[in-house]
């Protein structure tokens, strides 16, 4: 039994992990950035909002070229 749910949580830690990435919250950002200190978010008018991979990618953003 304790080998079933030692198995079980360590799949749900592999699967419900999230990356957090930053993102300038514009109408016309085409980047995210791993760093909220980021070079490329330094051009940000607006608020930087932490979100995540997925939601980032969803919006089309692609990764900041000074993070490549």
């Amino acid at each position: 039994m304790k080998s079933l749910l030692f198995a079980f949580l360590l799949l749900c830690s592999i699967h419900c992990t999230t990356t957090t990435v930053y993102i300038c919250d514009s109408p016309n950002a085409t980047r995210y950035h791993f760093r909220e200190n980021c070079r490329g978010l330094s051009n940000c008018h607006y608020h930087i909002v932490k979100t995540t991979l997925e939601k980032a990618k969803a919006k089309n953003l692609t990764l900041c070229k000074w993070e490549q």
